[in-house]
C-alpha cells in the first residue's frame, strides 16, 4: 500500500516514519513493523513511556528479531495509514504515536508483535492500555502489588486483559471525560451475575454480593454464581502454577459433598461452595489473593481462628469465601481438605418465632460441625444479624460458647458500621474473631470485571456494549456516584443502559446511553459528560466573560487554577478555593455562577450559603448536621448534604466575614484536604467542588476618591497595586492565619467603571429583548438609551451594577409591562426605544 501524504498523516506521523526509515537504513533492512515500533520507543511521548514501563528497549527489541522481516510486506505503511482511522474513531484532531501503536498492534503475525511476545509483554494488555491512553487522560499514582505467597492460587479464566487503573480528573486534557490508565495492584472484586438459563434455580441476589439460596434436603445446594472474571494483569503470572490451569483434573466432587443423613442441618440451610467449585459451577474469582491468604492464616490459628471479613457493601466480601473454596479445590487434598458451607442467615432464622427454636437450630449446626472434626468451615454472610436485635437473645449465647471453645470454625462477613455495633462493642466476642479488611477493588480490575459481566448482559438484553461505554461506565461511576462501591455501581449503570437500549430498539450501548443514565443518577446535565472538555477549558475565560464584565485578570487567575486540576496536577483538595474581595455589586457572586455554568452546564449546580446566617457558634451544626441525640440529627447538614448529593458543583460561601470564628474554623479540613465529617460520622468528599468565598473586607479602598495631582490632566486614582495590597491586608487581618493560608487565590475585584456599567446595561437590555422576542415582539434601541440609563442613576462607583438593574426595572421594564397589558404590543409588533431630552420614549409599530 502506498504511503500517505504528509498532509494526511500529520507532523508526528512524519517524524515516526522518518525515525523508522533511519532505523531500517542503519540496520540495512527493508522498512518493517519492528522499525516502526522502534521509532515509537525512541520518539519522546507518553507512548514511549508506556513501552519503557514494560522494560522494552531498542536493544531488547531487535535482539533475536527475525531480521526485521514481516510475513506480509507493507506492515509499517498499513499501520501508519490505519493510525489516522484510529484517531478519527477516538475523535482526535490528528493521529499521533499512540494511534500508530494501536494500529501496529492490530496487525497480525508481524515481527513487531513477535518481538513484544519474546520480551514477555502481554500484547492484548498493551493494546488495551494504549486504547485508554489514546483517550488522553491522566492516570493515578501506582500502588504496590500484593505478593502471592502460595503456589496454588485462585483459578482465573484467561480473557483479553485490559488496563488497570481508570482515573478521572475534573476535566480531562483532551476529548471529554474519559477514564485514564495507570497500572495498579491486581486486587479485583468478583461481581455476581444472574444464573444462565438451564442452571439450577436460586433466590434473587443483590447486585453487589449475590446472596444465594439453599435447597433443603440436598447434599449440595445450588448457588447464584459470581460473575465471570478475567486475569487481573501480567503481575498475576503466578496463576499459571495453579494445578487446574496446568491441565490437572479437578478433584472428585464426592470428597467435598456432605451426607444429608449425617449433616441434615448443614444440607438444609447451607450451600456447599467447595462442591460447587469442584463441579465448575462457581465462576473463577480474580485477585483477592491477599484476603484468601489472610483467611487461611486465621483459620490455622489455635485461638481466635474465626476470620471476619469487614468492608463496605458491594466490595465482594462474599466472593472471598468463594475464592477460598476455589483455592481449596485447586490445591488438592494434600494442601487443604476442608469444605466451605455458606449458611443463609434469613433461611436459618425463618420460622423461628417460637422461643428457643433458633437456639435449637444453631445447636444442631454446632453439633454437626463439631462432628466433622475440622473438615467443615461455615460462612455467615451478614454475620452481625446474629448478634443484634431480638435474634441476639437466642443466637449470641450459643455462638459465643461454640466460638470460645473453637468448636465452630466460621468465617463472618459484615460492614464496618455493623462490625462496630455488633462485634467490636462486645470485647469478649471481638476476641473470638480476627478482622480482615476487604477494600474496594482497583478501577482497572473493575473494568476487567465489567467487560466479562457484559457478556452475560449481552445475552440478557440482546444488545452489544462498546468498549468505550464500558470504560466510561467505570470512570463515570467512580466520579459521579462516590457513595457506592465498585464494581456494583458500574454494573448497575451498564445494566440500566442495556435495558434502555433494548427498549428503544438499539443494537449497541454507546457512551451516549451510559451518559444519560449517569446524568439522571448524578443529577447533572448529560452534555457535561459528552463534551470535549479540553477545548472548553482552554477557552474558559471567554465562557466566563459572557456573563462577567471586566475583571479579566481575576478571571484569568481563576481559570488557571481550574486548568491545573483539569490536567490532573491538583492535590488531594478541592479543585479550587478562592477568596473574592471587593465592593458590593462588582460581580463576585456572578463570577461564581459563571464558573458553575461553564464547568457544569447549569447555574443550578451551585450551593450558596449566606454566612451571615451562621454568626453564632452553634451554627456549625447547621452546616455539618447536629450530633446524635440532638434535634435534627437525621436531617443532615446544609453544606454536607448538598455535597453528598451532588459531589460536582460550585459552593459559594457569601460574606464570609460575617460568620462566627468557630464556624470558619470548621472549614480548615475542607480547604486543606477536601473532606468534612458530618454529624453522622460520615466523611464527605469535597475534592470535586470549586469553593468561592466572598467578602466586602477592604472594599472602601477600591472606591476611595482619587487625590488630585499637581499639574495638568485628569484626576488619577490610587495605584492598582496599592489598592490590592490594602484590600488583601484588611482580609488577612480579619481571617485566622490557618484559614487564610489554605486559600488557593485571594482576588480583588475593583470598582466597575462607567464603560463597564454601559456594557452591563447593554446585556440587560439584550436579555429583555430575548424575553420579548419569545412573545413575538421585536425590540430596537441605540446607544443613546444606554447613556440615558447611566445618567438617570444607573452608574454609582461605590454600588457597582445593582443601581443599573433598578433603573432598568423602573424606566424600561415597567413601561413595557404596561404596553403589554394594554394590548399595544401584540405578537408581530415592533418596539423602538429612543432617548428624547434625557428621557426614554417607546414607539410601538
Amino acid at each position: 500500500m502506498a504511503m500517505t501524504t504528509a498532509e494526511s498523516i500529520g507532523t508526528e506521523l512524519q517524524t515516526l516514519r522518518q525515525l523508522a526509515d533511519d532505523l531500517a537504513r542503519r540496520r540495512r533492512e527493508p522498512l518493517g513493523s519492528i522499525h516502526l515500533l522502534g521509532a515509537l520507543l525512541s520518539h519522546p511521548s507518553p507512548t514511549a513511556q508506556l513501552l519503557s514501563e514494560r522494560r522494552l528497549t531498542l536493544e531488547s527489541l531487535f535482539q533475536g528479531a527475525p531480521a526485521g522481516q514481516d510475513p506480509r510486506t507493507g506492515a509499517a505503511e498499513r499501520s501508519l495509514v490505519r493510525a489516522s482511522e484510529v484517531a478519527a474513531r477516538m475523535s482526535a484532531k490528528q493521529a499521533g504515536a499512540v494511534h500508530v501503536l494501536l494500529a501496529l498492534l492490530a496487525e497480525p503475525a508481524t515481527a513487531a508483535r513477535s518481538a513484544l511476545e519474546r520480551s514477555s509483554i502481554d500484547v492484548a494488555r498493551l493494546r488495551g492500555t494504549a486504547w485508554n491512553l489514546g483517550l488522553g487522560l491522566v492516570g493515578e499514582r501506582r500502588r504496590p502489588v500484593a505478593p502471592a505467597t502460595r503456589e496454588a492460587q485462585t483459578p482465573a479464566v484467561t480473557a483479553r486483559p485490559l488496563p488497570r487503573g481508570i482515573a478521572i480528573p475534573i476535566v480531562p486534557p483532551s476529548r471529554g471525560f474519559r477514564p485514564a490508565v495507570s497500572l495498579k495492584n491486581p486486587e479485583a472484586v468478583p461481581v455476581m451475575l444472574p444464573q444462565p438459563k438451564g442452571s439450577r434455580p436460586s433466590r434473587p441476589a443483590p447486585a453487589s454480593e449475590a446472596a444465594v439460596a439453599p435447597v433443603a434436603g440436598k447434599a449440595v445446594a445450588a448457588a447464584t454464581p459470581p460473575a465471570h472474571q478475567t486475569a487481573a494483569s501480567e503481575d498475576l503470572a503466578h496463576h499459571a502454577r495453579n494445578p487446574l490451569r496446568r491441565g490437572r483434573k479437578a478433584p472428585p466432587v464426592g470428597r467435598f459433598e456432605l451426607d444429608p443423613k449425617q449433616f441434615p442441618a448443614l444440607c438444609a440451610v447451607g450451600i456447599n461452595l467447595t462442591a460447587l467449585a469442584a463441579r465448575g459451577e462457581l465462576d473463577p474469582v480474580v485477585g483477592r489473593e491477599r484476603e484468601v491468604e489472610s483467611v487461611l492464616d486465621v483459620l490455622a490459628k489455635r485461638h481466635g481462628n474465626n476470620p471476619c471479613l469487614v468492608g463496605a457493601p458491594g466490595v465482594g466480601k462474599t466472593s472471598v469465601a468463594r475464592a477460598l473454596a476455589l483455592h481449596i479445590v485447586a490445591g488438592g487434598p494434600e494442601l487443604d481438605a476442608r469444605t466451605v458451607i455458606e449458611i443463609s442467615i434469613p433461611e436459618l432464622i425463618a420460622g423461628t418465632g417460637v422461643r428457643g427454636a433458633l437456639a435449637q437450630r444453631l445447636g444442631a449446626l454446632h453439633r454437626e460441625v463439631k462432628s466433622a472434626e475440622g473438615r467443615v468451615v461455615v460462612f455467615f454472610d451478614e454475620v452481625h444479624q446474629l448478634f443484634l436485635g431480638d435474634v441476639a437473645d437466642e443466637a449470641a449465647g450459643e455462638l459465643k460458647l461454640a466460638l470460645a471453645r473453637g468448636e465452630l470454625p466460621c468465617i463472618g462477613a459484615t460492614t464496618h458500621e455493623e462490625y462496630r455495633r455488633a462485634i467490636e462493642s462486645d470485647p469478649a466476642l471481638a476476641r473470638r474473631f480476627s478482622r480482615i479488611d476487604v477494600d474496594e477493588p482497583s478501577r482497572e480490575d473493575a473494568f476487567l470485571i465489567l467487560e466479562k459481566v457484559a457478556e452475560k448482559l449481552r445475552e440478557h438484553h440482546g444488545v452489544e456494549f462498546s468498549e468505550e461505554a464500558l470504560a466510561l461506565a467505570v470512570g463515570w461511576s467512580v466520579r459521579y456516584l462516590p457513595e457506592r462501591m465498585l464494581p456494583d455501581k458500574a454494573i448497575a449503570l451498564i445494566d440500566l443502559a442495556g435495558a434502555r437500549a433494548r427498549r428503544r430498539g438499539l443494537r449497541q450501548v454507546t457512551p451516549e446511553e451510559v451518559a444519560e443514565v449517569v446524568a439522571e443518577q448524578a443529577n447533572m446535565p448529560k452534555e457535561r459528560l459528552l463534551e470535549t472538555d479540553a477545548e472548553r477549558m482552554l477557552g474558559l475565560e471567554a465562557l466566563v466573560a459572557q456573563r462577567v464584565v471586566g475583571h479579566g485578570e481575576v478571571v484569568q487567575k481563576i481559570c488557571r487554577i481550574l486548568r491545573r486540576n483539569a490536567a490532573g496536577l491538583g492535590a488531594r483538595r478541592p479543585i479550587g478555593t478562592f477568596l473574592l474581595l471587593g465592593p458590593t455589586g462588582v460581580g463576585k457572586t456572578e463570577t461564581a455562577k459563571a464558573i458553575a455554568q461553564a464547568l457544569f452546564h447549569s447555574e443550578a449546580s451551585m450551593t450558596r450559603l449566606d454566612m451571615a446566617e451562621y454568626s453564632e457558634p452553634h451554627a456549625v451544626a447547621r452546616l455539618i448536621g447536629a450530633p446524635p441525640g440532638y434535634v435534627g440529627h437525621d436531617a443532615g447538614g446544609q453544606l454536607t448534604e448538598a455535597a453528598r448529593r451532588r459531589p460536582y458543583q460550585v459552593i459559594l460561601l457569601d460574606e464570609i466575614e460575617k460568620a462566627h470564628p468557630e464556624v470558619l474554623q470548621s472549614f480548615l479540613g475542607l480547604f486543606d484536604e477536601g473532606r468534612l465529617t458530618d454529624g453522622k460520622g460520615r466523611t464527605i468528599d469535597f475534592t470535586n467542588t470549586v469553593l468561592f468565598l466572598t467578602s466586602n473586607l477592604g472594599a472602601e479602598h477600591t472606591t476611595a476618591r482619587p487625590k488630585r495631582r499637581l499639574g495638568f490632566g485628569n484626576d488619577a486614582g490610587p495605584a492598582t497595586v496599592d489598592v490590592e495590597t490594602a484590600v488583601i491586608g484588611a482580609a488577612r487581618a480579619r481571617l485566622s492565619p490557618e484559614l487564610y493560608n489554605r486559600l488557593d487565590e485571594v482576588l480583588v475585584f475593583g470598582a466597575l467603571q462607567r464603560d463597564e456599567i454601559r456594557e452591563i446595561a447593554r446585556r440587560l437590555l439584550g436579555q429583555l429583548t430575548g424575553k420579548l422576542g419569545q412573545r413575538g415582539v421585536a425590540v430596537q434601541f441605540n446607544d443613546d438609551v444606554l447613556d440615558a440609563l447611566l445618567d438617570a442613576g444607573g452608574f454609582d462607583l461605590s454600588l457597582g451594577a445593582r443601581p443599573m438593574k433598578r433603573v432598568l426595572a423602573r424606566l424600561v421594564e415597567a413601561p413595557v409591562a404596561e404596553l403589554i397589558l394594554s394590548g399595544r404590543l401584540p405578537a408581530g409588533s415592533r418596539l423602538s426605544m429612543t432617548q428624547v431630552n434625557g428621557t426614554l420614549s417607546f414607539d410601538c409599530a
